[in-house]
């Protein structure tokens, strides 16, 4: 048997080893530009959707001036606001409306690949602007849209599917210089896939704080609220059964995701459970965009090799094979 010093050192080395295979193997950067079209475009629904009440909320002499913004989040502890800047406070009526049509813009331009890095740093900046300037209207998806926007900005998420790319195919540069497996790729994969499941970790807290999930009634209160509530789902109250499998299954579904998301095996299962559960919550809470978020942000844990045997399949062709790990 080996000293406990050698076993140490072993351990030490085998967590080394691991580490450094997890964050600094190269990445096939396909997966990033599926995600860079599917996050861009439900950007562009975010703020479409903001567009709706924007003259009433957030220009500086909107319903809400920032001043009294700043009163409304204060810190009494600190006695000073918990507040950040946003151009929006600084901003009146049309000029308010061309920076929202200008952002609409900057995530259109990202979405199909258009000077990526530069169009999606000013779309997180963008982002941070409406939140920062109501903290309490932000809405669910704005911490995910952010966190998915910045890290696509790491890697070569216009490798495939872009403007840049036929840009540089028209200026005579090689199209697939940025195909090959890189290390922005590998940290731009990564960071999407242990932010996510940091995230999903702290809704998992959140519903725990409660009664509502532990008793399985969660669900029912969110089909009772006529206010939010795209859906009319009444019809259920009867079905107790059914309301208390589903509100369990979101609950212990999220409470499993970021441990066993890592498993091999348990992966597939997850995306496609989550897929299915998070999609089910849209007809009670009108979340749409939030739960399409989490959606796409799943699928960061798919292999690049997935997407390739997908993309080469003919059509009706069956999927065969197993699921490799998260590239």
């Amino acid at each position: 048997m080996k000293n406990s010093a050698g076993y140490f050192a072993d351990l030490t080395e085998a967590v080394g080893n691991g580490w450094n295979r997890f964050w600094f193997t190269p990445a096939d950067p396909l997966p990033l530009s599926f995600l860079r079209i599917a996050v861009g475009a439900l950007v562009v629904m975010h703020l479409l959707a903001l567009g709706a009440d924007f003259g009433r909320w957030f220009p500086a002499d909107g319903l809400l001036p920032p001043d009294a913004v700043k009163k409304v989040v204060l810190v009494e502890e600190l006695d000073e606001p918990y507040h950040h800047y946003s151009y929006f406070n600084h901003l009146t009526g049309s000029q308010a409306r061309f920076a929202h049509y200008a952002a609409i813009g900057l995530a259109i331009a990202f979405l199909l690949g258009l000077f990526t890095r530069v169009t999606g740093v000013l779309t997180v900046i963008a982002l941070l602007s409406y939140v920062h300037r109501l903290p309490l209207l932000a809405g669910h998806a704005d911490p995910l849209l952010v966190f998915l926007v910045a890290y696509l900005c790491i890697g070569p998420a216009a490798a495939y599917w872009s403007l840049d790319r036929w840009i540089a195919t028209l200026r005579g540069a090689n199209p697939t210089k940025n195909e090959a497996p890189s290390l922005a790729a590998a940290l731009s994969i990564r960071f999407i896939q242990v932010h996510l499941a940091a995230f999903v970790a702290m809704l998992a807290a959140a519903k725990m704080y409660g009664d509502a999930w532990w008793d399985g009634e969660a669900i029912w209160f969110l089909i009772a609220q006529t206010h939010s509530r795209p859906v009319d789902l009444s019809a259920l109250h009867n079905w107790h059964y059914l309301i208390n499998f589903w509100t369990h299954l979101v609950a212990y579904f999220e409470l499993a995701f970021p441990i066993l998301i890592w498993n091999r095996q348990a992966r597939p299962l997850l995306i496609g459970l989550g897929a299915a559960i998070w999609l089910s919550l849209i007809p009670v809470t009108g979340l749409l965009v939030f739960s399409l978020t989490l959606v796409v942000a799943s699928l960061a844990f798919v292999p690049a090799s997935t997407f390739r045997s997908l993309l080469s399949r003919p059509a009706g062709s069956p999927v065969t094979g197993g699921m490799p790990a998260a590239a």
